[in-house]
């Protein structure tokens, strides 16, 4: 691998303080997918680094191998900010917890050009909205996200049988597909609610916007996340906690 520094367009995904003036930024790029850089000075520099880091920003960034797997941020120059999904805690929540889902999905030092664009769209739709997305619209990103990632739900056919579905259903976190409640064990979820879902997979981010999930558990498909990932995302608990919209 050169040694150069290369200009990669990236997605700040998250990052933490280290020592008195440095920090390691979490960044999602299209070619080496998930990467974290040391960003030396940063919470210092004026100049390299002045409001680019931030959660959810797109950058320019001059990277540079460094030992073993963490690389070294020279500058990021800001390509876009979001400036106006930071104004509302909804959205800033929203986009906190779609940060979050795409690191823990996205792969390291490899490439992830899926998922690198459907978080830069998502936090584009954030920043042009003037109010939070409905509940299809934050599903939607995790079915695609899961998709993206090869952990595709399964919610058109009985995951036991093969037999097109029909109620009463459940739907299995582990297997993050649907059965019928004869076949096996789950969460119990109507039929209107698992097309639903399905619907907004395969529909634009822009256009589930305004949409509504019918009722029920609308956080099956996170279960299927927490299942694979060991551990519950820390940004949900913003999400749980903001007063409905």
């Amino acid at each position: 691998m050169s040694r150069l520094a290369q200009e990669v367009p990236a997605l700040v995904l998250g990052s933490v303080d280290y020592g008195d003036a440095d920090r390691i930024v979490q960044l999602l790029t299209p070619e080496r997918g998930r990467i974290s850089a040391l960003a030396r000075g940063a919470r210092r520099s004026t100049k390299r680094f002045a409001g680019a880091l931030d959660l959810g920003n797109r950058v320019t960034a001059s990277l540079r191998p460094g030992r073993g797997e963490l690389w070294h941020l020279q500058e990021a120059h800001l390509e876009h900010g979001r400036p106006h999904l930071r104004r509302d805690l909804d959205r800033i929540a929203l986009a906190a917890y779609a940060c979050e889902l795409v690191s823990v999905l996205a792969p390291q030092d490899q490439p992830a050009p899926r998922l690198f664009g459907l978080l830069d769209v998502a936090l584009l739709v954030l920043d042009a909205v003037t109010e939070p997305p409905r509940s299809a619209w934050r599903v939607g990103f995790e079915a695609k996200a899961l998709s993206f990632s090869g952990l595709t739900p399964n919610l058109v056919s009985c995951d036991s049988c093969e037999e097109p579905l029909a109620e009463p259903l459940a739907f299995s976190p582990s297997a993050g597909s649907l059965r019928h409640a004869h076949c096996g064990e789950g969460r119990p979820v109507s039929l209107e609610l698992a097309r639903a879902i399905e619907l907004a997979r395969r529909t634009p981010l822009a256009e589930l916007v305004d949409v509504e999930l019918p009722p029920g558990e609308p956080w099956l498909l996170y279960e299927h996340l927490q299942w694979h990932q060991g551990r519950p995302l820390r940004s949900r608990e913003l999400l749980l906690a903001l007063p409905p919209s």
